[in-house]
């Protein structure tokens, strides 16, 4: 037990629900992990891509888009989300390029900005269909989700799986499991 009478499954715990409430109020989860890292003064400037990789796109979130077996292109990226140079969160985004005007499709290719913020003038809206949290959520995990976002007109642009590191829920909850 700590010293307020709460133990630390029950602390993480709470902060998990309190992230998953603050990223469902916000148009996107970059949006909600700004609000959240400012409010808790966990780095410093925008949110950014801190690494990315492709590859091909996994059975599950294509059939979330319902884009298997179809002709659609699809695109898919695996980040680190961080602020300041730290590590908040790993994705997998898988979306449909076509779906998303030019300037956007080149903005998620050259930068290192999130799909959130690029896509951001479409309205983005979620529609989260699986949410873990503690043991659940994975090593190095407080948060686990899955979910579709759509443009404010109700077209489906993406997938997602998301982790949510440690990080987020302070010191004691990242351990030793901080990134730089």
């Amino acid at each position: 037990m700590e010293a307020d009478g709460h133990t630390f499954a029950e602390t993480t715990a709470a902060g998990a629900e309190a992230l998953a409430a603050a990223l469902d109020a916000a148009g996107s989860v970059t949006a909600g992990l700004l609000s959240w890292c400012e409010a808790r003064g966990i780095g410093s400037g925008p949110i950014r891509v801190l690494a990315c990789a492709e590859g091909a796109p996994p059975k599950e979130l294509a059939r979330l888009l319902g884009a298997a077996g179809t002709a659609e292109p699809l695109s898919l990226r695996r980040v680190v989300l961080g602020r300041g140079g730290i590590a908040l969160a790993e994705a997998e985004n898988l979306h449909l390029p076509a779906r998303l005007p030019e300037p956007m499709r080149q903005a998620l290719a050259k930068s290192d900005r999130p799909f959130g913020e690029v896509a951001a003038p479409l309205g983005l809206r979620r529609r989260t269909l699986e949410r873990r949290s503690g043991a659940a959520a994975g090593p190095g995990a407080v948060l686990a989700q899955t979910a579709l976002v759509f443009s404010a007109d109700g077209t489906v642009l993406a997938a997602v799986r998301e982790r949510f590191l440690a990080v987020l829920l302070g010191p004691r909850a990242a351990g030793s499991l901080k990134r730089a």
